[in-house]
């Protein structure tokens, strides 16, 4: 049996098994020869032997609910262990340890939970883009559905990729015509990825022989590449599914032809043990899953005698001194969409310049104004061993929402987000002010979430977000802020609950919440009761939420005693601090879209949030607390 005649057996099984689990038929049958070719071909470096190594190629399955052929790929090689086919046929069944899109915490040769259409390309260039900081061989291949192309992130990676002189990077366009149901313009498509500036060509994607080719000629060509793929929808089916939408869910038997998959799969298997030998013991094994890349992120030691209390900084001094600690050795990838400037790390882009294929060393990346594409490319690139930190205003995270959660959050990748310009205290107005953005984040399952007040809070909240495994979020405020205690006295605080006591009575007449640039207004008003009314208010620095979400009901009680009054007080929607005072508390926060002009200061008063409005309210709740204290008045009475 001639090589090609081998691969058309293996792919022959592949289609009839994605027509025998019958989920998303039509789109799992129109890649299979592309699967084919590159998990068998044996020009690429995805077999079982690779399980594991940074140098192996790496693959992303965009089009996540077509994973059928996928899944059988995988099987095939042995990365599924000794998943037996009729289990492996049951695959998408609830309890079943293979969801129907691809996980990437499922077992190795999943690089990226797919499924949320257009972030693969951005998470590929992440990929790639470590892959060549490192200096590895390796190639990234992406396969997109033709549909998919109409995503935005889509065109954002597209003019990225080429911007960086990605060369090591190949997406595949399945393009058979339609999306679940539309038709798509895929006569355009090479011209389209031409005018991106990628090397493009389209084949007969379903003439195996020409697939190879041109994937086997990615490999040394110029790239970024663009392989566009003349498929057909259900290719294989009988009318009226093949070349049709009909075939977006389950086809019934009698529009399938008539196979014995028991002596396909057989044969299937007989050609992969041939070829590839490894398969056949990784298939009576225990499933690999991708080990954690060893990172080399240590705690930064900054220097305390930097700003002391008392000075006033800006928070983008943060970030310049973060320029003067990361060497260029570091697993670091500090990055901003065109925000470089503004979040103060143009220093660092001075000394290394920005990274892009002729300059892989650097630790800065100067990306365009893509947030999306930035944020599933910070996913990828962590994901195999780099630390992506990335910086912007919190206001424009909002473009990212969607790229966080599913290529950060879900595979609970460490990436670090800096959220500059929080709350109203910025002066472009409300399009630039974060408003309930904030709140987004904190609702969003995984990520832990930082807030600073001061620099120093800053600094050691970032060594706090370096030590995570998991997503952070550090939020800064927009203003100059003063300095409230020397940096050794922050690093002495306990950073486990997430809230730190500012000011302390034994017995609080009051109890306030506040966290970041709301801070000094607590501050004040804490005086300002004390010194006029004589109450004693305790007030806490809520500098992460989840982390004091996450505390004992002990904890909260020792901090928020029960029976005392408490109020909060948060530049961010009144529920996020509110959450943790009684039902019925003053909770002040932000419920609009902010407010044009400045100083902050007057921002904050027009938004309710000065110090008058926190002393009326402080004043009324105690008052109150007082007079339920009060005995009631004894008075006569007679009875008549």
């Amino acid at each position: 049996m001639t090589q090609m005649n081998e691969l058309k057996t293996v792919a022959t099984a592949t289609a009839h098994f994605a027509m025998a689990r019958n989920f998303h038929v039509g789109g799992s049958l129109s890649p299979v020869e592309f699967l084919t070719a590159l998990y068998f071909s044996g020009d690429h470096h995805l077999d079982v032997t690779w399980r594991g190594r940074a140098d192996r190629d790496k693959y992303i399955h965009s089009k996540g609910h077509t994973a059928a052929a996928l899944w059988f790929s995988l099987w095939l090689h042995g990365y599924l262990g000794d998943l037996s086919l009729t289990d492996l046929s049951r695959f998408g069944s609830f309890g079943h340890r293979l969801p129907r899109i691809p996980q990437r915490d499922i077992a190795a040769g999943i690089e990226m939970t797919t499924g949320s259409l257009g972030q693969g390309l951005s998470f590929g260039l992440g990929l790639a883009l470590a892959d060549r900081r490192a200096h590895r061989p390796s190639h990234t291949f992406v396969l997109l559905g033709d549909a998919e192309c109409n995503e935005g992130q889509v065109w954002e990676a597209a003019q990225t990729a080429v911007r960086l002189g990605l060369a090591n990077v190949t997406v595949v366009i399945d393009g058979n015509g339609f999306g679940s149901h539309m038709t798509t313009d895929r006569d355009l498509l090479t011209s389209m990825w031409e005018g991106f500036g990628w090397a493009a060509k389209e084949v007969d994607g379903h003439d195996l022989e020409a697939v190879c080719a041109a994937l086997a000629a990615v490999r040394t060509s110029a790239g970024p590449n663009a392989l566009v793929l003349r498929t057909e929808k259900g290719h294989g089916l009988h009318p009226p599914f093949a070349g049709t939408p009909n075939a977006g869910g389950a086809v019934a038997p009698q529009f399938r032809p008539t196979f014995s998959l028991t002596d396909e799969v057989a044969s299937a298997l007989t050609v992969v043990g041939r070829r590839f030998p490894s398969a056949r013991s990784a298939r009576m094994s225990v499933p690999h899953l991708t080990p954690t890349p060893s990172r080399r992120s240590p705690t930064l030691v900054w220097d305390p005698a930097l700003h002391r209390r008392g000075d006033v900084v800006n928070t983008k001094s943060f970030a310049q001194e973060l320029v003067r600690l990361v060497k260029p050795d570091s697993d670091l990838l500090v990055a901003s969409p065109d925000a470089i400037r503004n979040s103060g790390l143009l220093p660092l882009l001075e000394r290394d310049g920005t990274w892009t294929w002729d300059n892989p060393s650097s630790v800065v990346l100067e990306h365009a104004i893509a947030e999306q594409d930035l944020a599933s490319l910070a996913a990828g690139a962590t994901s195999i061993g780099l630390r992506a930190v990335v910086f912007l205003m919190e206001g424009f995270v909002w473009r990212m929402l969607d790229s966080l959660r599913q290529s950060i959050c879900f595979p609970a990748l460490p990436v670090i987000v800096v959220g500059t310009s929080a709350g109203v205290g910025e002066d472009l107005g409300p399009m630039a002010q974060s408003d309930s953005c904030f709140a987004a984040l904190s609702s969003m399952h995984g990520w832990t979430i930082f807030e600073a007040y001061d620099i120093n809070e800053a600094k050691v909240l970032f060594n706090e977000a370096l030590a995570a495994t998991g997503p952070t979020y550090l939020r800064l405020p927009t203003e100059p802020m003063p300095v409230h205690a020397d940096l050794d006295d922050v690093l002495a605080r306990d950073t486990a609950i997430g809230a730190w006591v500012m000011v302390d009575h034994d017995k609080p007449d009051l109890v306030l919440l506040t966290a970041g640039s709301m801070v000094p207004t607590a501050l004040i008003a804490a005086s300002e009761l004390k010194d006029r009314d004589g109450l004693s208010a305790r007030v806490l620095n809520v500098f992460s939420v989840t982390r004091l979400a996450a505390a004992s009901q002990s904890t909260i009680s020792t901090l928020l005693p029960p029976g005392v009054p408490a109020m909060s007080l948060h530049n961010a929607p009144p529920h996020i601090l509110g959450s943790f005072v009684p039902r019925g508390s003053p909770t002040f926060g932000l419920s609009g879209y902010g407010y044009c002009g400045g100083p902050p200061s007057r921002l904050y008063e027009a938004s309710g949030l000065g110090v008058l409005d926190v002393l009326s309210a402080a004043r009324e709740i105690t008052d109150d607390r007082a007079c339920r204290a009060r005995p009631a008045a004894t008075g006569s009475s007679t009875d008549g």
